[in-house]
């Protein structure tokens, strides 16, 4: 599941949604969320950092998502979970900055965004591993969906 929200992710950047779209579109694919397009709309404007370079996009698509689904099923790790996240973002990229992670990316990576979609699609991995056992407990136990 991890994979195919990556690819779901990759593509919609590819279609030209930004990082945080991309990473609350596969959310919404991946575990049909059923999210209104307001909070679709919502992540519009953190393209490049909300355009200055600041916080990466997909960072803060994967904490909209996860406190989207905490209102839903209750994270184990409750309050912690976000700066769990945001560390293991950091140690994996290096960085949370949209400028600084761009900077890093390779010449050959900044063509068509290919650095960003690789990262997007990754932190789209990061969010299934952080909430996939956690949505399949609640669903069992609610015998439902969303």
């Amino acid at each position: 599941m991890a994979q195919k929200a990556s690819e779901i992710s990759k593509e919609a950047m590819h279609q030209g949604r930004n990082c945080c779209e991309a990473v609350l579109m596969a959310a919404d694919q991946i575990w049909d969320l059923r999210l209104p397009q307001e909070t679709l709309a919502a992540a519009k404007y953190f393209r490049h950092g909300m355009g200055s370079g600041c916080s990466c996009g997909a960072l803060v698509g994967l904490v909209m998502v996860s406190g989207i689904l905490s209102s839903r099923f209750p994270h184990p790790k409750g309050n912690q979970l976000v700066p769990d996240l945001y560390k293991q973002f950091v140690d994996r990229f290096g960085s949370s900055c949209c400028r600084e992670l761009r900077r890093q990316r390779t010449l050959p990576q900044r063509f068509f965004n290919k650095g960003c979609k690789q990262l997007t699609g990754t932190t789209a991995e990061m969010l299934v591993e952080a909430w996939d056992q956690v949505i399949r407990d609640g669903k069992s136990k609610s015998k439902g969906s969303f």
